[in-house]
Formats: structure tokens, sequence, C-alpha cells
């Protein structure tokens, strides 16, 4: 309890440190999305059947614990279909690269991304609020292990084809320029299109962006175009949130 009670008043001043967490969300046509919390970031598993696949894989210093995770949920690491990594910003590519020397695990990149990964550090990073500007020294400094994208995604690209589970794999350039999104129908894994509430379910402004008019019209892209569909968004930092919400950003002042 009291742990729970520091996270809530000091989310706002310190993102991170929380206790971790898992939630399971059943999609209509048998998908299962867990979201296991990492620190602050979130990890997405995707199981289907006999498939399952990773959606970002967190820091490297949480990879080994986030193994024992999925074992905990029945899945061997070592079966993973594959990591899609949204972005190639350390606490969503860092881990990739351990589950990729330890198991072999393909890792799947936006294209222009990938020099991002091979270089083991973020690229500039735009605060958009007084939170984002307070971390920005320690995510700005952010190292990681040199990643290898064994496929690096240029174009929409059918998702059966790459880890056994029905949807399509997106680019959605914006928070960096290799960012991707997954369309699963039903619902879509967004990375750091746009992020949940540090309190609360709502869709808000990612806190690093540095075109946020750009980021508007990708989200409403997102909305009409690439998955018209879905009405639940499972984003990269809180969430999930529902589509009123991101409708909602979407025509919100971008400044």
């Amino acid at each position: 309890m009291r742990l729970a009670l520091e996270c809530l008043l000091l989310a706002p001043l310190l993102i991170g440190a929380c206790a971790s967490a898992h939630t399971r969300v059943a999609l209509g046509d048998g998908t299962v999305v867990h979201t296991l919390r990492r620190t602050y970031n979130n990890v997405h598993l995707v199981v289907r059947g006999e498939s399952a696949f990773l959606v970002d894989a967190g820091l490297e210093s949480d990879a080994p614990a986030l193994a024992r995770e999925l074992r905990r949920l029945a899945i061997d690491p070592a079966r993973l279909r594959g990591i899609i990594v949204t972005h190639g910003h350390a606490d969503h590519a860092g881990g990739a690269g351990w589950f990729q020397r330890e198991y072999g695990t393909p890792v799947i990149v936006g294209a222009a991304d990938v020099g991002m990964l091979e270089r083991g550090r973020n690229d500039h990073l735009c605060p958009t609020d007084a939170t984002g500007r307070r971390q920005l020294q320690r995510h700005q400094s952010a190292q990681f292990s040199p990643v290898r994208a064994d496929v690096a995604v240029a174009q929409r690209r059918p998702l059966d084809a790459l880890v056994g589970i029905p949807g399509t794999l997106v680019p959605m350039p914006g928070h960096t320029a290799g960012s991707l999104v997954v369309d699963l129908g039903d619902a879509v894994l967004v990375g750091d299109t746009f992020r949940g509430g540090i309190l609360g379910h709502r869709a808000r402004t990612h806190f690093y962006m540095c075109d946020l008019a750009a980021n508007r019209a990708s989200i409403r892209k997102l909305l009409e175009d690439v998955a018209p569909r879905a009405q639940r968004y499972f984003t990269g930092h809180f969430g999930p949130v529902d589509r009123t919400s991101v409708e909602q950003l979407a025509a919100s002042d971008p400044r």
C-alpha cells in the first residue's frame, strides 16, 4: 500500500521506479495482449494459439526479469517469433538485443531507426512538457548495447508472415523517423505515437515529440486510415486508452 501511494504521489515528478504490473486483454479473434509494465515503460506480449511475439522489450537491464516473467506466463522466451521494436529509444529497444543474443529472437524495426539501434543511443529528444524537461538529461544520455535488425520495415507489411499472427505492421514516423505501429484490427499497439495518462486513462501527448502538428496529423491518419476498426490502443507508457480519448487528442490544439 505504501509503495502504491508513493508511486501515485511521485508519478508526475519521477517517471519510473514503481512496481511492475501485468494486465491481460482478450481480443475478439482469439488474440490475447498481455501488457507487462517494466519500471515506467510497457512491453506487450501478443499471443494467439502457438504463436507469440513481443512489441518492444524495455530497457536492457530489465530483459532477464522480463524473460522470467514470460516463463511464468507459460511462454518459452526461446519460442518467441520475434520482437517488434516500435522505435529505437533505449526504453523500448534496449532489451531486444539481449533476447537476440540469448535466444536468437528476430528483431523487427522500422528501416529509418536501424542506425539508432546500431549506435545504441537515443536520437535528439524534444520535451513537450515540464516532466519531459526534468527527465531530458537522463533520457537523452541513455545508452544500450548495439542491436542488429533482422528485418527492416519501410512499408506496410502483413504481420502473419513475420510472427504468425494476423495483422499489419505500419510505419508511422513522428516520434522517431522509423516508428512503427501494429494493427491487430480491433486494437492497435502505437508505441510512443501518444501515451496514456499517468493518472486516469486519457490519451496524452508523449513527453518527447519534435513536431506536434505532424503528430496530430499522424494520429488522425491512424484513426481514419491505418487502423479504422480499432477501439483500444496499447501505448508504450501507461494506458491502454480507448478510441474516444484518441479522437479527443487528435482534435486538440497541439501547442
